[in-house]
């Protein structure tokens, strides 16, 4: 699995924590943290470099808050080279993600996924949001301790945020792989 990270504007030991709950569950092959403040430079470095993705193999990418209007050049360049995508939008606060992306939302509380949800500008694979309600940094900081509602193509339930990120990670009996 390629696995792009792309977090927002907070501290990196939050960041730092939700590698520390995720690499925990999942073990990547090639894995990149792409700093908010980075990524207009980084872009053709991460996408041409020796150390970038494998255009035959799809990338996935979480991205948390104002990461995730980051990530959106990013993957449109991506997906306009040949590649594939996965993208777990966090608490991307009514970003519209335009284009052929296999999206599945996540939000720290019930509101903030009802009011973020686009149907008809990007198909949704699933989405997650909290119950109870936690902080919008909580849900990036402690994703294994968020509890919530999520579906991926099924019927809602109760799982953590980090159950959610791993299903989706996963999702279509490894059509991504």
């Amino acid at each position: 699995m390629q696995l792009l990270i792309c977090p927002g504007y907070h501290s990196s030991d939050l960041t730092h924590a939700f590698l520390q709950s995720l690499l925990k569950v999942i073990t990547p092959d090639c894995l990149w943290v792409l700093p908010l403040w980075a990524s207009p430079g980084a872009l053709p470095w991460l996408l041409t470099s020796q150390q970038a993705p494998q255009q035959n193999r799809p990338l996935q990418i979480i991205a948390f808050s104002a990461g995730v209007v980051a990530m959106y050049p990013l993957v449109l360049a991506w997906h306009g080279m040949g590649g594939t995508s996965r993208v777990i939008a966090v608490d991307g606060w009514g970003m519209p993600l335009l284009g052929d992306l296999e999206i599945y939302r996540m939000s720290h509380d019930r509101w903030t996924h009802d009011t973020t949800y686009f149907p008809s500008v990007a198909e949704s694979r699933g989405y997650f949001y909290a119950n109870p309600a936690v902080e919008h940094l909580t849900l990036w900081q402690s994703p294994h301790l968020t509890w919530g509602v999520g579906a991926i193509g099924t019927t809602p339930r109760s799982m953590t945020a980090l159950e959610f990120m791993c299903t989706a990670l996963t999702a279509g009996n490894g059509a991504l792989e």
